[in-house]
C-alpha cells in the first residue's frame, strides 16, 4: 500500500511540474502580448513552439498514462476559454478570427491531438513506442510553429492560397526543416535515451532513424500544404505519426 501511495505521489509531482511548465509558457506569452505590444499571432506561435514540450515528462511517470492528463487539462481549459473568466488568459493563443468568435480553436485542437496521441501509446502500455507519437507532435510544434513566421517574413512574394490557407515556399520549407529536426530530437530523446529501442549491440541506428524521420517530415509537409484551413493541428500530427509508425514496423524497430 505504501509503494502504491509513493508511486501515485510521484506521478502527481511530475504532473504538477508539467502543468506548471505549460502555464508558465502561457503566462509569458500573455505578458509579452500585453506589456510589449506584440501581436497575438506572434505570441501564439511562441506558445505553439514551447507549450508542447510538457510531453517530455512522459518517461518520468511511474504510470505513463498520467501524462495524458496534462494535455487533457488544457483541452478542458481551452474548451472553457470562450467564457469570460477564461478568455482573457487565452487571448495570447488565439488567432484574430478566434477572438471574434470567442474561441481558441487552433490551440484547442493542438491540445486534443497531444491528448489522443499520448493516450494511444500510454494507456495501451506501449509507452516505449511513444517516440513515434512524440515525433509527430514535435513536427506539429516546431515545424508548423516555425512555418508561419518564416513564411510571413520571407515568403510574402511567393504565396499561394490552397484550401483557404495562405501557403508559401519559404513557410513550407521551414515546416519540413524544423519538423525534421523536431522529429529527430523526439526519436533520440524517447527512443534512445529513455527506452533504447533504437540501439542495437550498443550502436544507435542513425540511418534507420533518419529514414523514418525524413519520410515523416515529408509527409507532414505535404499534408499541411493541402489541409483545409484550421485542420492542420489534427491532420499533421496524426498522419505523420501513422506513417512513421508503419515505417518503424517495416524496419523492425516496432514489433507488433
Amino acid at each position: 500500500m505504501q509503494v502504491v501511495l509513493l508511486i501515485d505521489l510521484w506521478d502527481a509531482i511530475v504532473y504538477f511540474i508539467a502543468v506548471m511548465y505549460a502555464v508558465i509558457v502561457l503566462s509569458l506569452g500573455d505578458i509579452v502580448r500585453r506589456k510589449m505590444n506584440m501581436s497575438p499571432d506572434f505570441t501564439r506561435k511562441i506558445i505553439h513552439l514551447f507549450a508542447g514540450f510538457a510531453i517530455w515528462s512522459v518517461p518520468y511517470y511511474s504510470h505513463p498514462w498520467v501524462a495524458t492528463l496534462v494535455a487533457l487539462t488544457f483541452v478542458i481549459m481551452l474548451g472553457l476559454a470562450g467564457r469570460e473568466r477564461f478568455s482573457k488568459f487565452f487571448e495570447a493563443m488565439a488567432r484574430p478570427e478566434d477572438l471574434e468568435h470567442g474561441s481558441v480553436r487552433g490551440p484547442f485542437w493542438y491540445a486534443v491531438s497531444i491528448t489522443i496521441l499520448t493516450g494511444l501509446f500510454t494507456f495501451t502500455g506501449h509507452e516505449s513506442w511513444y517516440f513515434v507519437a512524440a515525433a509527430g507532435i514535435q513536427i506539429m510544434m516546431l515545424g508548423d510553429g516555425m512555418s508561419a513566421p518564416i513564411g510571413m517574413k520571407y515568403g510574402s512574394n511567393h504565396t499561394r492560397k490552397i484550401f483557404g490557407s495562405i501557403r508559401s515556399l519559404h513557410g513550407t520549407f521551414a515546416l519540413f526543416l524544423f519538423g525534421f529536426l523536431g522529429a529527430l530530437l523526439a526519436f533520440w530523446f524517447f527512443g534512445v535515451v529513455n527506452f533504447g529501442l533504437l540501439v542495437i549491440a550498443g550502436e544507435i541506428q542513425w540511418f534507420t532513424i533518419f529514414m523514418i524521420v525524413l519520410v515523416g517530415s515529408l509527409t507532414a509537409t505535404i499534408v499541411e500544404l493541402f489541409s483545409p484551413k484550421g485542420t492542420d493541428n489534427i491532420t499533421v500530427p496524426f498522419i505523420s505519426t501513422f506513417i512513421m509508425f508503419m515505417f518503424a514496423v517495416y524496419f523492425g524497430i516496432i514489433v507488433l
